[in-house]
């Protein structure tokens, strides 16, 4: 399915720019991946933190690491927490407003130079859905879980569009 793009007026630049906009996205809702072996879900994995009975961030590390930062559901407050790492992982239970397509957010940031590690992990039900780690000086562990979206849609081969003043013709159009 080969396209041709009618060009004017600099227009391709802001249409590339969309493109690697779209495929930024992308790319950060597919990275939003779980544990489990590589290329699986675990098994009974909420699509959503709705649909989850607990949802919990958990920080973990390095015993004495001091860390700062933020968690929460997206539609709601974000709570504070200025910590520091003890012999067991701390957890923050998060609380996800019914009926609304909501998200967890957490962001912390090592308040002390060192390579120790800081990690964040967002938690559904007991199950990992979502983690990420640092070992940098001053480094930040930053985790998002957004509810599952479907693919976008295809659009069918014969149909002209128009993106504002733009156009986007198949190869079998006039």
């Amino acid at each position: 399915m080969g396209f041709r793009i009618l060009v004017e007026d600099g227009r391709f630049a802001v249409l590339g720019a969309r493109l690697v906009l779209v495929v930024l996205l992308g790319t950060l809702v597919a990275g939003c991946g779980g544990s489990g072996e590589e290329g699986e879900a675990p098994e009974n994995v909420p699509a959503s933190p709705e649909e989850a009975g607990e949802v919990v961030v958990r920080v973990s590390g390095a015993e004495g690491v001091a860390y700062s930062g933020t968690y929460g559901s997206i539609e709601g407050a974000l709570q504070t927490v200025d910590d520091t790492i003890g012999a067991e992982p701390t957890e923050y239970q998060v609380e996800v407003e019914e009926g609304v397509a909501d998200g967890v957010t957490a962001g912390f940031q090592k308040t002390q130079p060192g390579p120790e590690e800081l990690s964040v992990e967002i938690l559904a039900d007991g199950e990992a859905i979502v983690e990420s780690r640092t070992f940098a000086e001053f480094g930040a562990a930053n985790a998002d879980w957004f509810p599952q979206i479907g693919p976008p849609e295809e659009f069918p081969d014969d149909e002209e569009i128009v993106l504002e003043n733009e156009e986007i013709k198949s190869e079998d159009s006039p």
